[in-house]
């Protein structure tokens, strides 16, 4: 067989027979791997050497390829072997292959390139989204998942950008122009600062952004909770940092601080989120009632049970249970609670079936605890296997500085629901306001503000249009007065070690004690 009409090709060629010695190698070949003499063993010539797939390829009476062998001085070759037959007899193959190393380089030096840029990519502190020109997400750094509230092993490419943040490519920030916006995630509505910036060639934008923490802004569709209060964010923290551990939680705070919304927002940001938040009032029920509506209850198990019925704890099943206003449960019925808090299990009223529950527990209460227990009136075991990390709300009183975000929120809120165009509040009624106490604290401040919406006459909220009542007052200040004094006192009169006790600005004590006349 005449094989000079390969000598001239670019690709260098082996043609090796079935005892595997070179009986042919073109001068491509030869300056490639320089000691390929005729009639001597091609074993080791290539790194596939040590596992020659020449019975292979005499076998299945096919060629096959690799794509990145090594010769023996290191170069990367693509490689194939090809069965050489005559007259239908296998006789050996032939092996053609070329320099590769160049691309080899040139990939290996795009994966460093891709390797550095990764590193720096999810070093920046900032969620970055790479987006095309119609606003779907091409690229993300790690920290973008967490920003923006999304699981581990979720990935964000593919998605349009108004499925991670609620809004367009055209409601983003004019470009190359910071600004704060706020955004939707699963965590709830978040004040964001945003930058879009257009990549170069018209290939797309760039998106960089960072929650704004100075006012805290959480909670889900018109249900926020908003605060600039560092007493009330350090709350917030913590009960975002308690979240995603399956840990019960007990929320404490006087009526209407939000207690109930701080549940949802725990149970919004744990990995139970997927299943159900059920609710129960421990204070709104009827004590003979409250067993068979947390547990259920079989077919005859007392009068009226004319069928099988579950309860709220398995309701809750694969999600959360929140036992709203825990300090008014009958005692009775306290070491049935303490039962499935420890042993996750519990038996329906009437049944002896013992049922396994899977739920967390977060519960919440108005009243001093403490004092119940030394009153006999509540369990010292139940309250600290409730109480795995304990949130106390802070009053409104305590937080003033949040009344002006409070407003502008339900102004906002009312008057789209009432169909008025109200543009805010005078500046006397805005004193008036930031006076008051609010002993109904945020819900009593939302009920002020929706019916000065539906009773103003003009466009401003007067004070003539506030319904307060400031008959209550006197007898909360005089606590607050000698809470304040109290601590004063075990401080040594120290104003900056009292105000972080009482978990409030210095400057806040300075001026609740000239109000006070401390």
């Amino acid at each position: 067989m005449d094989f000079n009409i390969l000598e001239h090709l670019f690709d260098a060629v082996l043609v090796i027979d079935k005892d595997r010695r070179v009986i042919y190698a073109n001068s491509s070949a030869k300056g490639l791997i320089g000691d390929a003499k005729e009639g001597e063993s091609c074993k080791g010539l290539f790194s596939i050497c040590s596992h020659c797939p020449m019975s292979y390829v005499e076998e299945e009476r096919e060629g096959l390829q690799v794509y990145d062998a090594r010769i023996r001085n290191g170069k990367h070759v693509c490689w194939s072997m090809t069965p050489l037959f005559e007259k239908g007899d296998f006789v050996g193959v032939i092996e053609v292959f070329r320099d590769v190393s160049n691309v080899v380089s040139c990939i290996l030096e795009a994966e460093r390139q891709k390797a550095y840029k990764e590193a720096i990519f999810n070093s920046i502190v900032e969620a970055i989204l790479v987006l095309d020109t119609q606003g779907y997400v091409v690229e993300h750094n790690q920290i973008a998942k967490r920003m923006l509230c999304r699981e581990e092993e979720e990935n964000l490419t593919g998605k349009y950008i108004k499925e991670l943040v609620n809004l367009d490519l055209e409601e983003l920030p004019p470009e190359g122009e910071r600004a704060d916006v706020y955004i939707n995630t699963p965590c709830g509505k978040q004040k964001a600062s945003v930058l879009l910036s257009p990549m170069q060639s018209g290939f797309g934008y760039i998106v960089s952004l960072y929650v704004v923490n100075e006012v805290a802004v959480c909670g889900f569709g018109e249900e926020m909770i908003i605060t600039k209060s560092s007493a009330f964010q350090k709350v917030i923290d913590l009960a975002r940092a308690c979240a995603e551990h399956d840990v019960n939680v007990l929320i404490e705070g006087e009526t209407g601080t939000g207690k109930s919304l701080l549940a949802k927002y725990i149970h919004n940001l744990s990995p139970r989120r997927a299943g159900p938040f059920v609710k129960i009032n421990c204070a709104a029920i009827p004590d003979h009632l409250l067993e068979a509506e947390l547990f259920g209850y079989m077919r005859g198990a007392f009068t009226g049970a004319v069928r099988d019925k579950p309860g709220k704890v398995e309701l809750a099943e694969g999600g959360t249970l929140f036992l709203d206003e825990i300090g008014d449960m009958p005692l009775h019925l306290q070491a049935k609670i303490l039962h499935l808090v420890q042993e996750k299990e519990f038996e329906r009223l009437g049944d002896t079936k013992v049922r396994r529950a899977n739920v967390r527990i977060i519960s919440s209460t108005n009243k001093n605890l403490r004092e119940l227990i030394k009153k006999g009136l509540f369990r010292e075991d139940l309250y600290y296997r409730l109480g795995v990390v304990k949130l106390q709300v802070p009053p409104l009183r305590e937080r003033k500085e949040d009344i002006p975000l409070l407003i502008n929120h339900f102004l906002e809120k009312y008057s789209k629901a009432y169909s008025r165009k109200i543009k805010g509040v005078s500046s006397e009624a805005m004193k008036l306001l930031l006076s008051y106490h609010f002993p109904g604290n945020v819900r009593e401040l939302e009920n002020v503000i929706e019916r000065a919406i539906i009773t103003c006459k003009g466009s401003v909220i007067n004070v003539e249009d506030l319904q307060l009542e400031f008959q209550e007052q006197v007898p909360q200040k005089e606590e607050d007065r000698e809470k304040i004094r109290q601590v004063l006192e075990q401080t040594g009169w120290n104003k900056s070690l009292a105000a972080k006790v009482l978990g409030m600005h210095r400057t806040t004590l300075w001026r609740k004690m000239k109000e006070l006349g401390l």
